[in-house]
């Protein structure tokens, strides 16, 4: 009895995953797409609040790099009459404090490390179909742009704050932030049109 039981069970799992493989397989690539990019974003999110976000990891490592790389540039493209600025660790986390002269220039929070924004551009060229050593390129290639163009960009905030601080707030949350969703977008075009080139040769 028990094993006509579990027989009726294991064929009743082969059936249903079958069913289900059929189901998927009959839906568009778009849908798959959206489907798969849901289930990714709401994995994600389930793993980083209550995994990564206490640990801190990789926001800490993050925010400091993107901390020293904004220092780099304010003082390579700075003023010469102004001091060198440095970053140093908040005490309390969770951020990183840029400073000139014993004054605070910026704060640089774990928020605006840009993790989110590399994690969308992974996800998407992660999903699209092509080879993994193109999809590994472009996003080794485009972390790393990325990264260069967020500590640009908080450079520049620092900049503006300090000169035109009338504009700072809509630098931040609207110009400097469409910026970065432009090189995103330019970075998944250049992925989507390669692999029609080399699909067409």
């Amino acid at each position: 009895m028990r094993r006509q039981i579990l027989i009726v069970v294991i064929l009743f799992n082969f059936f249903s995953i079958e069913q289900m493989n059929k189901k998927w397989s009959s839906l568009s690539p778009a849908s798959q797409f959206i489907i798969k990019s849901v289930l990714c974003v709401g994995l994600w999110r389930f793993f980083y609040t209550y995994i990564l976000q206490p640990l801190k990891f990789p926001d800490k490592i993050l925010t400091k790099i993107i901390g020293e790389g904004t220092i780099l540039f304010i003082n390579l493209f700075g003023r010469r009459s102004l001091p060198k600025a440095y970053c140093i660790e908040s005490k309390y986390g969770g951020e990183v404090i840029l400073v000139r002269a014993n004054h605070i220039i910026l704060r640089i929070g774990d928020a605006c490390n840009g993790l989110e924004l590399m994690l969308i551009y992974v996800g998407v060229i992660s999903l699209l179909p092509g080879d993994n050593k193109r999809k590994a390129a472009y996003i080794g290639c485009g972390l790393i742009l990325l990264m260069i163009a967020n500590m640009l960009r908080c450079a520049g905030l620092e900049w503006v704050f300090e000169f035109y601080r009338p504009m700072f707030e809509t630098t931040h949350h609207y110009l400097f932030t469409l910026v970065m969703y432009i090189l995103i977008f330019i970075g998944w075009t250049m992925y989507i049109n390669k692999g029609k080139f080399n699909a067409k040769g």
